[in-house]
């Protein structure tokens, strides 16, 4: 069955506090593992943007701490040529200070990087559920034609049960009064004889 492209408000993601499809519960359950090419393109694309953000913002974190121990060696070392003389730490002074140099321009570009994730994630997210929406109306339509099959079916059987119940108690009915009568009629030393006979 085909179906024409969604349009949806790109805007209905902020306006709707729509979360991140493949976080959310409900989106998992229902079309988490869907044999769809478009919904699971999306959904592996975002799942990726995810992980990226996670690991750089570890990354980051690494280098703020690296960063953060070489400020201190500088100090220490500040302290040892300033107090104690020690010239031999100038050297050490200009390698911690290109690593700082070096650890910044990575942060730069590692933040970059992570500044625009988000929007990426959104768009990504945004495409996801429009793919969802129209896979979800499509098998909607399909799982309605379904349900109307199965709901004529089920009325076309209480028919048919309502038609094997009264037949039931007709033959119920027939088959106690035909055995009152000749229970009145033998009385029942007869009958249990002729039970005998006839029906076994």
């Amino acid at each position: 069955m085909f179906m024409k492209n969604i349009d949806l408000d790109e805007n209905i993601i902020l306006k709707n506090n729509v979360p991140i499809l493949v976080k959310d519960e409900n989106w998992i359950k229902l079309f988490g593992d869907v044999n769809d090419r478009a919904i699971q393109f999306n959904k592996e694309t975002l799942q990726e943007l995810l992980k990226e953000q996670v690991k750089l913002e570890s990354e980051i974190g690494q280098l703020q701490k690296e960063k953060l121990k070489c400020m201190v060696m500088i100090l220490r070392v500040s302290d040892a040529v300033n107090n104690e003389e020690k010239v031999e730490g100038v050297e050490l002074l200009d390698e911690y200070k290109e690593n700082i140099n070096s650890i910044n321009e990575k942060m730069d570009e590692l933040t970059f990087k992570l500044e625009t994730i988000p929007q990426e994630i959104r768009d990504v997210n945004y495409e996801l559920l429009r793919v969802t929406v129209k896979y979800g109306y499509k098998d909607l339509k399909t799982k309605e034609k379904k349900l109307e099959e199965v709901t004529d079916e089920f009325e076309e059987l209480r028919e048919k049960l309502k038609i094997l119940i009264n037949e039931k108690h007709d033959y119920e009915e027939s088959i106690n009064a035909t055995y009152t009568f000749l229970h009145g009629m033998l009385g029942s030393k007869e009958m249990e004889k002729l039970d005998k006979e006839i029906l076994e």
